[in-house]
């Protein structure tokens, strides 16, 4: 009985090499962090602004002596806080005089210049001026946009884009968007080489990446089709179409969901990142 039924069962399961296909799930990782969320921003900033609140009010006293000169320039800048009184109506609460200070708030200090600092500060400002920014080693670290050019111009094409996120290759098909997908010719070569070959034919050879694994990371079947899925993450390089006239774009997870087929991206949204 199990003799006669074995064969039938290799027979029901045997596919053409014309029938297995590779498909690559090809993404670029994040660059920079991840977007804080607003409710986070406004936690971080709640403490932050709390702690700088809570903070020991500044001793005036031990760096400027009272009736000296200095004293006297440190108070024309730094005016005193509005005290309390029962006939007035304070819209953001009654004031926390201590130590000639508002509670309530952090505690902004101006600090008087002698003559020599004021001199030599105007010296250097004209000394900036003059010096290239761009050479200047002690120049204020400003941090580039979040937002590139690619965000301001919405190129899906361009891997310079949602630095944040991570972004998937997907290409245009018989007027369908899909993942890479290459067929198995004649000669039946190992899933993980047929991906790669395929990059390089619609890509170019301009990219640096490696595959996660050699073991497919998921199959979809169908009547007579096998399609594996290999991960692969792009390091560095550009994708350069070889074929003419060639429909790409780098998408998120959440993109792909509005150009790939419903049934087709409930499949393989489990392989995507959420981040």
């Amino acid at each position: 009985m199990r003799g006669s039924t074995f064969p039938r069962a290799i027979r029901a399961y045997s596919t053409t090499p014309s029938n297995i296909s590779s498909t690559l799930v090809l993404s670029r990782l994040p660059i920079i962090t991840q977007d804080v969320p607003k409710f986070d921003q406004k936690f971080y900033n709640y403490q932050s602004e709390l702690w700088r609140r809570l903070m020991w009010t500044f001793p005036k006293w031990f760096y400027f002596r009272p009736g000296t000169l200095a004293d006297q320039k440190y108070k024309e800048l730094n005016t005193n806080p509005v005290p309390y009184n029962p006939g007035f109506i304070y819209p953001r609460g009654k004031p926390e005089l201590k130590h000639n200070r508002d509670r309530r708030f952090r505690q902004y200090i101006k600090v008087p210049k002698t003559y020599e600092e004021g001199k030599s500060i105007e010296q250097e400002e004209e000394e900036e001026h003059k010096a290239a920014k761009e050479q200047d080693i002690a120049r204020k670290i400003v941090p580039n946009s979040r937002i590139t050019d690619a965000d301001k111009k919405n190129d899906l094409t361009s891997l310079e884009r949602r630095l944040s996120r991570t972004l998937y290759l997907t290409v245009k098909e018989a007027d369908q968007w899909k993942l890479p997908n290459f067929k198995q010719g004649e000669t039946l070569v190992p899933l993980h080489e047929l991906a790669e070959t395929g990059l390089y034919s619609i890509g170019g050879t301009k990219i640096n990446y490696f595959n996660v694994s050699k073991v497919p990371c998921h199959v979809a079947n169908t009547a007579s089709d096998k399609e594996y899925f290999i991960k692969s993450h792009i390091l560095s390089g550009i994708f350069d179409p070889q074929v003419e006239g060639m429909e790409y774009k780098w998408l998120t997870k959440e993109e792909l969901g509005e150009y790939l087929p419903k049934e087709y991206y409930h499949d393989i949204k489990h392989l995507l990142n959420d981040v």
